[in-house]
């Protein structure tokens, strides 16, 4: 059975539409956006994709070349949250590298993660890591008020941005190949939490590969007491346009994703990216101190 899940309006509804055919095309790079390594990330894009009610997944497969550019929200910082004097916060959050975009009229000529900025259903890739609190009506976001208990999905979503035509994957022809220079080569995601307990602490997606820069995105939680969060082993699961709505096992329980070994992605959980998209969904507890 193949997803047929869908995006409208930030509510979950279905099909995914699976990756159509884009070409490379000349175009002015966008100057790329500050990098910002501070703690807090402005939760604007997430209040307009995920303004829907239930239980909210993303769609994971875009149309590359055949839908309408969706309104674009460059990501930016928000006030700090203030702490007890001489305690420290984690400082490991925010989003980045600063790294060249791009637009769904314009691909990229090479394999990268996450860089398109109209993207129609994602908006702006930068923007990849959402959580939400499961044991409440709470929608994702980037910034969680830490509940002591509590279970919290965190959702990460990958993309490669390279034209469709320079994979032949995404636009199939009878005795095509893959061609491997237009795919991420080994790439990973693994999850990067503070192993103590601090205020105001991020939990920071990564995503890497041979062949392309890592980026990466983070969620926030605060709360007046220290919080300590950790993975919770076995919890994470893949959603691409080939599999259920529910997403399959991750191979191993996704343990790389928290052991810093980095947990293979991709439709095969081979490490091997085509022109195409999709999203993990795991777990973390909260403990307050």
């Amino acid at each position: 059975m193949e997803n047929s899940n869908r995006i409208e309006g930030g509510a979950f509804h279905g099909p995914v539409v699976q990756a159509g055919e884009a070409t490379v095309i000349q175009f002015a790079p966008q100057p790329p956006p500050r990098g910002y390594r501070a703690r807090w990330i402005a939760a604007v894009l997430t209040a307009a994709l995920l303004g829907g009610v239930g239980v909210y997944l993303h769609a994971v497969a875009q149309d590359k070349g055949h839908r309408a550019p969706a309104a674009v929200v460059t990501p930016g910082p928000a006030p700090a949250v203030s702490t007890p004097a001489g305690e420290r916060i984690d400082n490991g959050g925010g989003w980045g590298p600063d790294r060249p975009t791009f637009l769904m009229s314009s691909p990229a000529a090479y394999p990268v993660f996450n860089s398109t900025t109209d993207d129609p259903v994602q908006g702006d890739e930068r923007n990849f890591v959402q959580c939400r609190d499961k044991q409440s009506d709470a929608k994702f976001g980037e910034q969680m008020v830490a509940v002591d208990g509590h279970t919290y999905q965190v959702y990460l979503f990958y993309d490669n941005a390279v034209a469709a035509n320079l994979d032949s994957m995404a636009s199939p022809t009878e005795n095509a190949h893959r061609n491997p220079a237009a795919e991420l080569q080994n790439a990973r995601a693994h999850v990067e939490l503070p192993a103590e307990p601090l205020y105001n602490p991020g939990l920071t997606g990564h995503l890497t590969a041979d062949n392309a820069q890592e980026v990466w995105d983070s969620c926030d939680f605060f709360a007046a007491r220290k919080v300590l969060l950790r993975y919770v082993p076995g919890s994470a699961r893949l959603v691409t346009v080939h599999t259920p709505d529910a997403g399959v096992p991750m191979n191993g329980g996704g343990a790389g994703l928290a052991d810093g070994t980095g947990a293979p992605i991709g439709e095969q959980q081979d490490g091997v990216v085509g022109q195409d998209a999709g999203y993990l969904l795991f777990d973390v507890t909260v403990k307050l101190s």
